[in-house]
């Protein structure tokens, strides 16, 4: 681990760029895939918005780093270090793993105090597919993450096994879906009292905050585009 963990390193004076995201997961396909699909889709909501009304047009950079809770911290204090950005929002993305509970624990804290936010999991980031499907409020293990996701990838028609790098489940998690996973995983956090550690929380899943933040912005940008008709319309 590099021997400044948690340290934010410094930089010139910047002004946030609004809109802007950092995404850093500790994940390099799972995770990845999944925020870039999202990212993707977020752009379509905006495309053909800039310039035509005071907006901002958000932007998202999805970095896999490869390295998880405490080593991921340092990894985006360096990222944030070198980018010509200095991005408005920055998420760390991870699960609990296999490593001491405190450090899971830690590494929360440790993003709130830097000012980010963690989207973390408890056990694994597949619960948060699995909440797009179904309710969970009891811890399995990873392999019955798989099994369970395969068993509704089938009931879509969609034959082999959910792997980590496994892309036909995204179109599976539709906008409909995902208010329903938005809805269980708030669900879920309301079962634990704010003084149970967060490695204890399990299941549980925050990736919904940064989900729904995301939801947010398509959101708006509809909201513009009705203004946008309505305006053209009244002018005609």
């Amino acid at each position: 681990m590099s021997r400044r963990v948690g340290k934010k390193p410094k930089r010139k004076k910047m002004l946030p760029l609004p809109g802007s995201y950092l995404i850093a997961t500790e994940g390099i396909q799972t995770e990845v895939l999944y925020f870039k699909s999202l990212a993707a889709e977020l752009a379509e909501k905006y495309a053909g918005l800039a310039g035509r009304i005071a907006v901002t047009i958000p932007s998202l950079t999805i970095k896999g780093t490869g390295v998880s809770n405490l080593t991921l911290i340092d990894r985006v204090a360096e990222v944030i270090q070198l980018s010509p950005t200095l991005f408005e929002h920055v998420w760390v993305v991870f699960d609990k793993d296999d490593i001491p509970l405190d450090k899971f624990d830690n590494a929360i804290k440790l993003a709130e105090q830097l000012g980010w936010h963690a989207a973390w999991s408890n056990d694994s980031f597949e619960l948060w597919y699995l909440l797009h499907f179904e309710f969970l409020n009891t811890a399995i293990d990873r392999e019955a993450y798989k099994d369970k996701l395969t068993r509704h990838m089938r009931s879509q028609g969609i034959q082999g096994k959910y792997e980590k790098n496994t892309t036909t489940i995204l179109p599976l998690l539709t906008a409909e879906k995902r208010q329903r996973a938005i809805r269980f995983a708030k669900k879920l956090a309301d079962y634990y009292q704010p003084t149970v550690p967060y490695h204890l929380r399990n299941p549980g899943t925050t990736v919904y905050q940064l989900v729904a933040e995301l939801t947010d912005l398509e959101q708006r940008a509809e909201v513009v585009r009705r203004k946008l008709t309505g305006e053209s319309a009244t002018q005609n």
